[in-house]
């Protein structure tokens, strides 16, 4: 595949780099690093030779066959229409697109068709904590459906990229010291404490990153609006996110059988099965294979369970995600 790559040195970008390091399924006959700083002349190592930087700006699009946008939606905004109508296939994770009901959203396991991507030249990432919990419903939802689900979300500051982790850390080394923090870019202290919303609230109390997350679950799992409840809440965690989920499904089951549909799942592992029984949390499972970790399983009524889910959601729910997209696309290309 010929690839460009807008975003090489975010935290994103380098775990799609380390990606492609590592996966020998993904050929590269040309690899394009794109960079927004003009007269750059560093190069970027990838499978065994370096390529040099390429201004994004003087950069023709048509000698790739995708584009990975890993920036900003102004960026994305800015730059769309020329990669497309270079012939060349975007693959976006700004969320530009993440309301659009004909934007092609792509999960490798749940909908995995690029049909329409290349038809459209594009291709939309789904934000993480979609991500998590799409794959952790969906084999419930296959094998007895989904009546509702109330997701508390445990967002952690990598959701915001290297603003929010080095925000956290600054923060945190401030603090320690006895010095106090002045807060600029988030509304409210990072550092040892938690925000009850991630973004300003529409009438209905429900903030727009909430909106995306409902409409890209609503869109994955073909369900509608009044299936899902969610709560997005910031806390004081670097990398992985957390969800606290309550499920109503529309036939029972029993606790067993509720572990063996989850277990039917490839990128599922449940708190049992790992072998040093330890406790599953973001920073354990970040040391772990690249799964959803499912803990605290319980049945709480008749069709009605609790359990508990973590994904690592910068390697996991993006750098993968990305990947994925590339392998589906290179079997169609």
């Amino acid at each position: 595949m010929k690839i460009a790559l807008y975003g090489y040195d975010t935290i994103v970008g380098k775990l799609v780099l380390e990606a492609l390091e590592e996966d020998s399924n993904i050929k590269l006959d040309a690899f394009y690093p794109l960079t927004p700083i003009p007269g750059d002349y560093d190069a970027v190592p990838v499978q065994g030779k370096n390529y040099p930087l390429v201004y994004v700006d003087e950069f023709d699009f048509s000698q790739a066959q995708v584009a990975i946008f890993l920036t900003t939606k102004d960026e994305t905004a800015r730059l769309a229409s020329k990669v497309q109508n270079a012939g060349c296939i975007l693959i976006d994770n700004s969320h530009l697109y993440a309301v659009q009901k004909d934007a092609p959203l792509v999960l490798r396991e749940v909908q995995g068709y690029v049909n329409d991507v290349i038809a459209k030249r594009l291709a939309c990432v789904p934000l993480a904590t979609s991500s998590e919990i799409v794959l952790s419903l969906n084999p419930l939802h296959d094998e007895y459906g989904l009546k509702k689900a109330v997701v508390t979300a445990l967002i952690s500051a990598s959701e915001h990229g290297e603003l929010g982790t080095q925000t956290l850390a600054h923060e945190t080394t401030l603090l320690l010291n006895g010095m106090s923090v002045d807060v600029t870019d988030f509304p409210a202290q990072l550092a040892f404490n938690i925000h009850t919303r991630i973004g300003e609230l529409d009438e209905n109390g429900i903030s727009e990153h909430e909106h995306i997350i409902l409409h890209e679950v609503e869109r994955l799992l073909d369900i509608n609006a009044t299936q899902l409840a969610l709560t997005c809440i910031q806390v004081p965690t670097f990398y992985g996110h957390t969800l606290s989920v309550h499920v109503e499904l529309e036939e029972d089951c029993s606790l067993e059988d509720f572990k063996a549909a989850l277990k039917q799942s490839a990128v599922l592992s449940l708190e049992e099965e790992l072998q040093d029984k330890s406790l599953v949390s973001p920073v354990s499972c970040a040391e772990l294979d690249n799964k959803l970790y499912i803990a605290r399983i319980r049945k709480f009524a008749r069709a009605t369970f609790d359990f508990t889910v973590v994904m690592d959601n910068t390697r996991h729910g993006e750098a993968t995600a990305v990947v994925d997209i590339l392998h589906l696309l290179q079997a169609q290309l």
